[in-house]
């Protein structure tokens, strides 16, 4: 077995450091009083702005579980107008407030 030469010493550490910043941003994150609404909010250096909007009764889509692949289908089904009425709710109450912001 060959043997390989180990170096037990250690790169000359610096003594300080001149930090480069490869990226900044501000991020705000809120959530309406019932925690149903959460709006994410980041600004880079350069003043750009993205955000993002998210309900969470709708995070979870449609699904369908059970015993045979039929009764699957049958709770699939079901999932899809259950999460068509939330669907349709939540479209109303954003329509409400995106018509009150731009008043």
């Amino acid at each position: 077995m060959e043997q390989t030469e180990h170096n037990d010493t250690l790169p000359e550490r610096p003594s300080s450091i001149d930090w480069q910043t490869e990226s900044s941003e501000s991020s705000t994150k809120q959530a309406s009083p019932d925690g149903r609404w959460h709006l994410d909010t980041k600004v880079e250096r350069d003043g750009k702005r993205q955000m993002y909007l998210v309900n969470y009764d709708i995070l979870c889509s449609p699904s369908g579980s059970g015993e045979t692949t039929a009764e699957c289908w049958r709770k699939f089904i079901e999932s899809c107008g259950e999460y068509a009425r939330k669907l349709d709710a939540i479209c109303a109450e954003a329509a409400v407030i995106l018509s009150n912001l731009e008043k």
